[in-house]
């Protein structure tokens, strides 16, 4: 589902920013070049918004309130994200006879800020459009009116229409990054406030350890009930874009980040490692010790193929003559489950994944010797990212639910030095 909060005016909020700088309404309108009844309208507007007040009148100034200073360290950070994109497409003055970048509420409004992310979510523009009331073409055209403001081509024009361009696909990142501040900044007033709720959004990649993400999100939401928690599931790469798009605040399970993701940090929160699965009552569980030759004549539900899971699966018989075909493939844990409880297919799944069946007597765990690789888990988030109180309360749950037991088999192996593939 796409969700995009709405955009106040963007003039408004560099209003409120620069008061909150310099602590006037005064000295605000004198920075800004305009009257001071529009300043004092913009407060109103944005405090009337997000229903609290942002600041405290007194005689000698305009100062923010406890919560209005936690509002305007995301502005800051709306902007500075926003101002930054611009300098990036714009480029700085080679010399001092150039003139800066203009400031973006300058040539761009809230209404095609959000429009610029719309458009450039490719493939679903009719779909977002619809969802907001909206039209494909009233988004395209508020679209290409900041592109004429900006003088930079950021769509390709081809026969199936709009395509942004490498520029259009990083300022849509940006603004959205952007917004997102915006989404934070209204949701920690408003749940600072009691009034509304905050959400978090948090993606978990397959075999995370859905056992341990639903003690802590049942503890935080004990802690923080008027909050909301959407949990978002889906592969490695898709979870990785929708981060560095601000579309999600962090992933839970494995710790797989490429070179190339400089923008992104984890932080270990528990090893895990792999192990054989079949249903209770299997052939297998007769044996006391697996081989691969005793695999190979059996069906497989494995997942797609690259996946660190997938290569492990068909490591295990590199060096057999004989191996399975595959014929099964699914990532759905509902699916896996299924095919295994009722069924002689066997699969490999991570400990903490199998910790509820294993528990309830439904699955069971092969006895094998070879599968020694240590998993390393926990949480990837941008490395610019400024979480809220809420989040880091969450984290702090995941902290505990996941610090008390490590998953890892016996094998005593040091996770730093033989990690899974």
């Amino acid at each position: 589902m796409f969700q995009l909060a709405d955009v106040p005016n963007l003039r408004h909020l560099r209003m409120v920013q620069v008061i909150g700088k310099l602590g006037g309404v005064s000295c605000a309108s004198r920075e800004l070049s305009t009257s001071q009844p529009a300043v004092t309208q913009a407060v109103a507007n944005i405090e009337a918004e997000i229903g609290v007040p942002i600041f405290e009148r007194c005689a000698t100034g305009t100062y923010p309130t406890a919560i209005g200073r936690q509002y305007l360290l995301r502005i800051d950070r709306f902007f500075d994200t926003l101002d930054t994109a611009l300098t990036q497409v714009l480029g700085r003055p080679d010399g001092p006879t150039e003139r800066l970048p203009p400031r973006i509420e300058r040539i761009m409004t809230g209404t095609q800020l959000r429009a610029l992310i719309v458009t450039c979510e490719q493939g679903r523009v009719s779909e977002i459009a619809n969802s907001l009331g909206l039209s494909p073409a009233s988004l395209f055209r508020s679209a290409r009116t900041f592109e004429r403001s900006l003088g930079k081509q950021i769509f390709d024009r081809t026969a199936q229409g709009p395509i942004p361009n490498r520029t259009g696909s990083y300022l849509a990142r940006e603004f959205r990054r952007a917004v997102r501040e915006l989404e934070l900044a209204r949701g920690e007033v408003l749940l600072a406030a009691g009034t509304e709720s905050l959400e978090l959004v948090i993606g978990s990649l397959p075999m995370a350890g859905s056992h341990d993400l639903a003690v802590a999100t049942r503890r935080f939401m004990s802690a923080y009930p008027s909050a909301k928690v959407r949990l978002v599931t889906g592969e490695y790469h898709k979870l990785l874009s929708d981060l560095s798009n601000s579309r999600i605040d962090m992933i839970f399970g494995m710790l797989r980040r490429p070179e190339w993701a400089d923008d992104v940090s984890e932080e270990v929160l528990f090893t895990d490692n792999y192990c054989l699965v079949a249903r209770v009552g299997h052939a297998l569980t007769q044996l006391d010790d697996i081989t691969p030759a005793d695999l190979a004549g059996y069906e497989w539900v494995v997942p797609q193929r690259g996946t660190p899971r997938r290569i492990r699966i068909e490591q295990i018989f590199d060096d057999e003559p004989v191996r399975p075909r595959f014929h099964l493939e699914t990532s759905s844990l509902t699916m896996i489950r299924s095919l295994l409880l009722n069924s002689d297919t066997v699969t490999l799944m991570t400990r903490s994944e199998l910790q509820n069946d294993v528990e309830l007597g439904v699955l069971k765990v092969l006895p094998c010797k070879f599968l020694d690789n240590v998993l390393l888990k926990g949480v990837t988030t941008r490395s610019d990212w400024l979480p809220t109180v809420a989040h880091n309360v969450f984290l702090d749950c995941l902290r505990e639910a996941t610090g008390k037991t490590s998953h890892a088999g016996g094998s005593g192996s040091d996770p730093e030095i033989r990690l899974a593939s």
